[in-house]
């Protein structure tokens, strides 16, 4: 069987990119016939969301070839309550403490929201196991695994249903399809049997979620879990440090990084930091001209560099100068020493390790 897994979509009203990122994960789904998506939580920003968008999303998950099983997260958990209508293809998880699906031979468990995971809960959870070829778990979930606070979204300020990554081990599951990490995704070997899920947001909410969205693919049959592309907004971040007589290369660098992205979705950040020879305002200029060429309207610069003055008029460059004057070097060799120096001191200025 053939599983499409995403989590903490966070569809809204004022918020048109969490619906195309639902309609490219609903392509995907179609391209790979899969039998199954699942989200594991905060399908819906919130409660009223998904009050103002439920009569247009019945299109979107009717009459497709595949069902589409939900589990509420911790923004959507009053979203369900009633006999609502989400489309025919759309299943949702309410039954207390939680509920089964069944395909062929696999099971799937899934765990409305709960804060925390009792012992009792646990057990319940463990016997379940037991019953089918292929067991998988849905759920909205805190992993220990060193992610921080930000890595859940910008809006949580604490933890939600914690659990260790010993904990689900030992339940036996094949497959742990989970959601509420947004940052990137994650797919963990839990002990000999089970494997992990954090899909990550198919859509760039904030700054924490960099890079190209991803969902991922699950072959039950394979044994097999892939992340698959989307093409959705994201959000992207460049750093880069130029050092005197590197101008150009670094703009060359900024000018292929935006090419690979100058089709996509996306937000785009580039920080230049260090020390120039050229001056600022030209080199600004250049720069700005580069995100002009690409036609990018939605890339930000930030502009930390500095005129490499600050490094030749600071007083130990002054006495090293002299120095190196005394020695009377081949002049080839002496510009190599002084480039190596000048490129030292810049770092140690701009990391305020040495004073002016």
């Amino acid at each position: 069987m053939r599983i499409l897994h995403t989590s903490d979509l966070h569809l809204a009203e004022d918020q048109p990119r969490t619906l195309h990122a639902l309609s490219e994960i609903l392509r995907v789904a179609r391209e790979y016939s899969v039998d199954i998506i699942t989200i594991a939580g905060d399908l819906f920003d919130s409660h009223e969301d998904a009050e103002a968008l439920r009569p247009q999303l019945r299109k979107e998950f009717s009459s497709n070839d595949f069902e589409v099983i939900v589990i509420p997260g911790n923004h959507d958990v009053e979203a369900y309550k009633g006999n609502l209508d989400f489309g025919s293809n759309l299943k949702v998880a309410v039954k207390e403490p939680y509920e089964l699906f069944t395909k062929d031979s696999t099971l799937i468990v899934a765990l409305p929201f709960t804060p925390s995971l009792n012992e009792g809960l646990l057990t319940r959870l463990k016997k379940e196991t037991e019953r089918r070829e292929t067991t998988l778990l849905l759920i909205h979930c805190t992993l220990d695994i060193g992610f921080s606070v930000g890595d859940f979204g910008e809006k949580e300020t604490h933890k939600y249903c914690p659990i260790s990554k010993a904990t689900l081990s030992n339940l036996g599951f094949d497959y742990i399809l989970a959601g509420h990490f947004h940052s990137n995704t994650t797919i963990l070997q839990l002990g000999e049997k089970t494997k992990f899920v954090y899909p990550g947001s198919p859509v760039s909410h904030s700054t924490k979620e960099i890079g190209k969205r991803q969902i991922v693919l699950i072959d039950t049959v394979e044994g097999d879990c892939k992340s698959i592309q989307l093409q959705s907004f994201y959000r992207d971040f460049f750093y880069v440090t130029v050092t005197p007589e590197k101008e150009e290369y670094v703009i060359t660098k900024i000018r292929e990084w935006i090419n690979e992205r100058r089709n996509d979705i996306c937000s785009l950040k580039i920080v230049v930091d260090g020390f120039i020879a050229r001056d600022e305002q030209t080199f600004r200029c250049d720069i700005e001209k580069v995100a002009e060429e690409v036609e990018r309207a939605d890339v930000e610069i930030e502009h930390l560099y500095r005129d490499v003055k600050v490094v030749l008029e600071h007083p130990l460059y002054l006495r090293f100068k002299e120095k190196l004057n005394e020695k009377n070097l081949e002049e080839e060799k002496q510009k190599k020493i002084e480039h190596m120096v000048i490129n030292a001191l810049a770092r140690l200025i701009r990391g305020r390790e040495l004073g002016r």
